[in-house]
């Protein structure tokens, strides 16, 4: 049975009438009668009688009354403890964005707002692939694409730039390119094969023919090893690369990517205190870091 049948009852029993309970709850007096009615069709018992001055209980509504009474106190209870969760900077916040920058930028921003908020715990969940926020397999997601989903919320909070690198042990051996037609002569490092709906994924499959990615993997970190190694060039964010100077930036001005980075939540959690306070300490920083994100920084 619906709970409002009660609530009708316990606003009756609270105030003696029907025009009082009516008022109580904003609506009009023959919906409480109605819904009064249909609780005692549906107990089969009267819980009140009908006097000149007002609504009064019979024994049996004053015997349920206190039990009613009871559930509304726990279910108030329950929506207060739901509601400090809610406004309270403490709980799980599950992260997700792709490894190379969850790794390498969000980790340490991460590790100051714990600094402090020590009681909030981050689930990051770093992978190439999308999480679903609509299915809350995430509460946040830091994304290269804006997903134009209703249910989500969120904004573009900065931009990141991808160039193409390649170690110059390799260069000495295979060369410097001078111009695209040149890297047809060169071997590249991709992503695993299915990869290409990725943008930066894509950026690569268009200048490299397949058959010149001669390694591929699913891990930034992987790349950057075999890129060291001399396996071949890669396209990568400028804040990903090695700054030891023995990895290089090749064809800067043909090659020079840029990509929206997206921070999302969904629509029912964007108030909650937590993921409200973690959302703007992430939109301060995207703005303190625009010009490493994008590579500006490594200009003469």
């Amino acid at each position: 049975m619906s709970w409002d049948y009660y609530r009708y009852f316990l606003a009756v029993a609270e105030t003696g009438s029907l025009s009082a309970a009516a008022r109580q709850l904003s609506v009009s007096q023959p919906t409480v009668g109605r819904q009064i009615a249909e609780l005692e069709k549906r107990l089969e018992t009267r819980l009140f009688e009908r006097a000149s001055h007002g609504y009064l209980l019979t024994s049996a509504g004053q015997q349920i009354r206190e039990k009613i009474k009871a559930v509304s106190v726990d279910l108030d209870g329950i929506a207060q403890v739901i509601s400090g969760l809610d406004k309270s900077l403490s709980g799980l916040i599950r992260i997700s964005a792709t490894e190379g920058f969850g790794s390498y930028w969000l980790t340490p921003k991460l590790s100051q707002f714990q600094a402090r908020h020590p009681s909030i715990q981050f689930d990051l969940m770093l992978d190439i692939s999308v999480v679903d926020l609509r299915r809350r397999e995430a509460d946040v997601a830091i994304r290269l694409a804006n997903p134009r989903v209703s249910d989500l919320v969120g904004r573009q909070v900065g931009r990141t730039g991808f160039g193409l690198y390649g170690a110059k042990s390799y260069l000495e051996k295979r060369g410097a390119p001078t111009s695209m037609a040149d890297l047809a002569s060169h071997d590249f490092i991709g992503w695993h094969s299915g990869r290409d709906s990725l943008p930066f994924s894509a950026a690569l499959e268009k200048i490299a023919p397949p058959e010149n990615i001669k390694f591929r993997c699913d891990t930034v970190a992987a790349q950057i090893v075999a890129v060291q190694s001399g396996i071949g060039l890669f396209v990568a964010p400028h804040y990903l690369v090695p700054r030891d100077d023995q990895v290089v930036r090749l064809l800067p001005a043909e090659i020079d990517l840029k990509f929206d980075i997206w921070l999302l939540t969904h629509r029912d959690l964007v108030n909650a205190g937590r993921v409200r306070t973690l959302l703007d300490f992430l939109y301060e920083h995207f703005r303190n870091d625009r010009h490493f994100l994008l590579g500006e920084d490594l200009r003469p």
